[in-house]
């Protein structure tokens, strides 16, 4: 309106000032930037249509879309006009529901919405128009392989997941479905997601840390933590894609170096059932990140190894992470005299037993072969030298000449 106004009014100055149109004509301009600035400002300013949150951030993403059923899962159905038919129902071994009216139903591999579509087709047999809801109230165990640079990769699991202990009965009421799913996003944390940084990562999505649910933070945790080659830029997950989207896996890389320097569970993703998570290697060590991986809980402060053979006092030890083996033996006591060569005992990561005989040497670089660094449970013996060996040997040949002897003596003493 005001830039309508000014228009008109220049208009009506050009044709009336005829004489003195020059001066005019610089003097509207400079007014008319002057207004155009203004007006520019003016839009800059914060206005209630600006500050209005729009109505879709509010509508958080379902994370378990793309969950799929199976075997140890509880359904809560809710059956609209039916009530009656609402119930908790438990995917038995087979992979199938026992439901009123239609007994077994096989589920094994839908998604919730496969599974509502499923039922409502079913029940339109017995129903007009029936309306079903559908909800996850426990969750089965999660089985998780962790492969790559971790203490102790491997096959992994976690216990069930239910959102209320005191679900006993098959019937609920409505109220307690509605309390059930209020519960669930309240304690595991459903808010805004955000799709992961990689082309490959379609379908994953980022999840905050909850204590209630399993994210990649409890996988490592779960495997002994992490190693100063560990690359965390880096870490491939691998997830069963549903039957109804085509089936097969979908793969996605998570940088989790935030969560390890910062503390920001913004990638520390949720984990379900099948999953497959891939440590990738340093090309260069990095012993910083040991230290930081103890403050932000994802490795542990201490080691325990057993110590045997010749040391002051031997049995299990207790370290700190990354400690070596003179560590171990400081600790321990020192070694008798006599000794000779260390053997380490190891489970190593591809479930092999190795045996490593150590020439130890106590100012040796921590990491070298002559004082390498610890594992969990590794097993550590102080054998004999030759010459401990030997003396052994000549110890056990005269024992008894000796005991012969010392008994003559006592014998012979109280004759006399």
């Amino acid at each position: 309106m005001i830039l309508q106004k000014f228009s008109k009014n220049t208009c009506i100055g050009f044709f009336s000032l005829k004489r003195k149109f020059k001066p005019f004509l610089i003097f509207n301009v400079f007014l008319f930037l002057f207004i155009f600035d203004i007006s520019k400002a003016d839009s800059n300013f914060p206005n209630k249509k600006n500050n209005q949150i729009e109505i879709e951030y509010l509508e958080s993403k379902n994370e378990l879309e793309d969950y799929i059923i199976d075997s140890g899962d509880s359904i809560a159905l809710e059956f609209f006009p039916a009530d009656e038919l609402s119930g908790v129902f438990s995917v038995n071994q087979e992979g199938e529901l026992l439901l009123p009216s239609l007994d077994e139903t096989f589920v094994r591999g839908l998604t919730k919405s496969e599974l509502k579509t499923l039922l409502e087709k079913r029940y339109a047999e017995f129903l007009i128009d029936p309306e079903i809801k559908v909800r996850i109230v426990v969750f089965k165990d999660i089985r998780v392989l962790a492969r790559g640079e971790l203490r102790n990769p491997g096959f992994y699991k976690f216990s069930a997941y239910q959102l209320d202990p005191s679900i006993t009965s098959k019937k609920i009421d409505n109220y307690e479905l509605d309390s059930l799913e209020e519960n669930y996003n309240e304690q595991s944390n459903i808010g805004q997601n955000m799709q992961l940084n990689n082309q490959s990562s379609q379908g994953l999505e980022v999840k905050r840390s909850s204590e209630n649910i399993t994210t990649i933070s409890d996988v490592i945790r779960k495997a002994g933590g992490i190693t100063s080659e560990t690359d965390l830029s880096r870490i491939e997950i691998t997830r069963d894609v549903p039957l109804g989207k085509g089936g097969g896996k979908k793969r996605a890389i998570i940088d989790f170096n935030a969560y390890l320097n910062e503390l920001d569970a913004t990638n520390d993703i949720r984990i379900f059932d099948g999953d497959s998570l891939f440590f990738p290697k340093l090309s260069k060590s990095n012993p910083n990140q040991i230290a930081k991986s103890i403050l932000s809980g994802i490795s542990p402060k201490f080691i325990s190894v057993n110590l045997f053979g010749r040391v002051e006092t031997p049995g299990v030890v207790k370290l700190p992470l990354e400690a070596t083996l003179s560590d171990a033996i400081d600790l321990s006591g020192p070694i008798k005299p006599l000794s000779g060569k260390i053997v380490l005992i190891r489970y190593e990561k591809d479930g092999k037993v190795t045996k490593k005989k150590i020439s130890y040497s106590a100012n040796a670089k921590r990491g070298s072969k002559r004082n390498p660094f610890l594992k969990e449970d590794d097993l550590i013996t102080v054998k004999d030298s030759i010459l401990g060996k030997t003396t052994g040997v000549i110890k056990e040949v005269t024992a008894p000449f000796v005991g012969i002897y010392s008994t003559k003596n006592l014998i012979e003493g109280f004759i006399d």
